[in-house]
């Protein structure tokens, strides 16, 4: 009997050409998740391995909360020479994030705790996130032999990793690029997979994570020219800029990267991190000043944290005033 990656990788390429047709010639939508009830917060889990679990992690009832896997990778390990450095596959994404505690069953018991009230209690989704910065060490440098067979590796393996994990969403975090991979073939590559993959009914939301970065911006530019409309949020790495950030720098890069990433379906959102590398204005030197600011010109539509792993040691310190910043008290939440 064949195995559920070959169902999945027949019924791909079975349909991969129709569905290619339309990817091309469709219009694109502005998702329908992008109205939120509630205040969005977002976390990236798992890329660290220091075995945090969801269950670890505080959610308030009052938001709607995204857990992001970090990450699956089109990387892969020579079986016979472990100690080389991965290669890239051109599209077929494995599992890098940590699978011994963030399993699928763990994918739905968070999906299932949700702290959302009495009568929707499921506020919370989990997405994967796509490249990173590196693998075992190496750059997790973006590698396409060409879009269409990218396109097609990309839906097949990831269509299997959403629907084995029971996912709602994907991000994309690519941050090195090789030389052949333009911003062109970027943007069809990513585009065209976040369409294909909404038109199989395998994610309800996308977004991307670029940060100030000249060659970044130049391919997640591109991606938001051509297809910005497939994309619900933006998941700006404000966190890359200086140490010394101000608020007033601050709110002057939202405002930059809100102009530069406007037009599309998305929205910017604020983030931080806690990271030891993490820079950017802090949740301890400001940022809640400037989110209090946005909040009060109507232009605040969420926080994400980078990322979970490192705020375990703090006891979720930061993340705790996040979610009450943005969706006030709540019975059980401190």
């Amino acid at each position: 009997m064949a195995s559920l990656h070959q169902r999945i990788t027949a019924m791909v390429r079975t349909l991969f050409p129709f569905l290619l047709l339309f990817v091309v010639g469709a219009t694109a939508t502005a998702s329908a998740s992008s109205g939120a009830r509630r205040p969005l917060f977002r976390e990236y889990i798992g890329a660290e391995g220091k075995n945090v679990t969801f269950a670890d992690v505080p959610v308030h009832p009052g938001v709607d909360f995204h857990f992001i896997l970090s990450f699956a990778i089109d990387y892969a390990v020579d079986a016979a020479n472990a100690s080389a450095p991965p290669q890239p596959t051109d599209g077929r994404f494995v599992v890098y994030w940590d699978e011994a505690n963030l399993t699928p069953a763990a994918v739905a018991a968070a999906k299932h705790r949700g702290g959302g009230s009495a009568d929707n209690k499921n506020n919370v989704r989990v997405a994967l996130s796509l490249g990173g910065d590196t693998v075992h060490g190496a750059n997790a440098t973006f590698r396409a032999s060409s879009v269409d067979a990218w396109v097609a590796n990309a839906v097949a393996s990831l269509t299997e990793i959403l629907t084995t994990y029971g996912l709602d969403g994907i991000d994309v975090d690519y941050e090195h690029f090789g030389e052949r991979e333009t911003p062109e073939v970027f943007a069809e590559c990513v585009g065209r997979l976040v369409r294909a993959l909404r038109a199989l009914g395998v994610i309800s939301f996308a977004s991307v994570a670029p940060f100030a970065n000249p060659d970044v911006q130049a391919h997640y530019g591109e991606l938001w020219r051509r297809y910005g409309r497939e994309f619900d949020y933006v998941n700006f790495q404000f966190y890359a800029y200086a140490a010394n950030t101000t608020v007033a720098e601050f709110l002057g890069y939202y405002n930059e990267q809100s102009s530069r990433y406007a037009g599309g379906g998305g929205k910017v959102l604020v983030g931080f991190g806690t990271d030891p590398a993490s820079n950017g204005l802090g949740p301890g030197k400001g940022f809640f000043r400037a989110c209090r600011e946005l909040r009060r010109q109507g232009r605040l539509h969420g926080v994400f944290v980078w990322a979970a792993d490192n705020s375990a040691a703090d006891g979720f310190r930061y993340e705790r005033v996040a979610q009450r910043f943005l969706a006030g008290a709540a019975p059980g939440f401190t």
